[in-house]
């Protein structure tokens, strides 16, 4: 059973420039969104201290409740300002989110509400603490999320003939869940929901997910609105990426679109963990990127020769809060995994900018636009 510990509240004057560096805080992974000129950051956090006082560590983290932090910038996350808490984890213990809530997405509908992704996490008992659900809830302005849905938009569990069906893999349905991992591999993958709303209004979600115990890929559902709320249309067969042979865990995905060049681009945080419990110098994290004519695929990598995004060390959980196609230019917030210094552990980095392609004549003659990812 998880512990909970308090959350501090957001201080009217608190501000922070080149990352961010909550005093209070532990922060990790990252999901944003752009409204009126204004960047809503949202991340996982936990209190840097229990209630008694002492200390938590990052190893220690699963063991207590998370929250979903929101923070908001209108300079290009240049400078930052803490507004609260969005989400914690239900108090009602059949809730598919009453042990806690992991990474997720928000997003802005056309009608004006914003939709929310996020993890619920849900113990079935001290062997089976990490059973994970795709949820959703709905906000007038994405600071309160009030609407949550009844049940989760998918369930390992509940829908488990389905997602094998549909070519996903899940261990065993009696070890859902289990701290030990899947088959030998890391934990189960059912997690990280990202919705992109398409052109042509159509909603998407992806996460992450797995084909078979070591190998990791990407969920992928159409979605519709019903008079019950959010529903999956259509689980798609399993997005494979061209190295996930390396990768065990394909982790917050996150999807934009070149308009111009009609090219999707999928960013991705990945790790090559074979097993729980084994030690995290021996674990490879990086960011990788991949492109696409088509949200199905098939995907390669955004260079020939590799998918890993260089120059960014330590970081994990990526957001990408501007792209720039003219120039070949991707801003992005991440951040910062235990494998840096101690002080730099579970911040935010400052805003990264990456070089995804470099200019070339069918580019130099288009007219320069910023596109926003909304």
């Amino acid at each position: 059973m998880s512990s909970k510990v308090s959350i501090p509240k957001a201080k009217a004057l608190q501000r922070f420039t080149n990352g961010i560096n909550h005093p209070e805080l532990m922060l990790w992974d990252s999901w944003t969104y752009r409204d009126d000129g204004k960047i809503h950051l949202y991340t996982l956090a936990l209190n840097r201290k229990a209630k008694d006082g002492s200390a938590i560590t990052p190893a220690q983290r699963n063991d207590h409740v998370f929250h979903i932090r929101h923070f908001e910038s209108t300079d290009h996350g240049q400078e930052w300002t803490d507004s609260g808490s969005v989400l914690s984890a239900s108090p009602d213990p059949a809730s598919y989110f009453s042990r806690n809530v992991w990474s997720g997405s928000v997003t802005k509908l056309t009608d004006g509400r914003t939709l929310m992704g996020f993890t619920g996490i849900r113990e079935v008992d001290d062997e089976h603490p990490f059973l994970q659900s795709i949820g959703l809830a709905t906000s007038g302005d994405g600071s309160a999320f009030t609407h949550f849905a009844s049940e989760p938009l998918s369930c390992p569990r509940r829908d488990y003939e389905s997602i094998i069906a549909a070519g996903y893999y899940l261990g065993p349905k009696e070890d859902l869940g289990s701290k030990d991992g899947e088959g030998e591999g890391p934990i189960l993958a059912w997690r990280d929901p990202y919705i992109f709303i398409d052109l042509n209004g159509v909603i998407h979600c992806f996460w992450s997910a797995k084909i078979s115990p070591k190998e990791g890929a990407i969920a992928h559902a159409t979605l519709i609105e019903t008079q019950d709320g959010f529903k999956i249309k259509t689980l798609h067969p399993p997005i494979t990426l061209p190295d996930g042979r390396t990768i065990t865990q394909a982790e917050v995905p996150k999807v934009c679109f070149d308009d111009r060049a009609g090219i999707y681009y999928c960013l991705v945080s990945a790790c090559d963990r074979l097993y729980e419990g084994q030690d995290d110098c021996d674990v490879t994290k990086n960011i990788r990127l991949y492109k696409s004519k088509s949200l199905r695929g098939p995907w390669q990598s955004y260079k020939g020769d590799t998918s890993v995004l260089l120059n960014l060390p330590d970081m994990f959980g990526a957001s990408i809060i501007e792209t720039d196609f003219e120039s070949g230019e991707l801003k992005l917030i991440a951040p910062i995994t235990e494998q840096a210094p101690l002080e730099f552990q579970l911040t935010l980095a400052p805003i990264q900018t990456v070089k995804i392609f470099e200019q070339n004549r069918d580019r130099q003659g288009a007219t320069s636009v910023l596109h926003k990812i909304a």
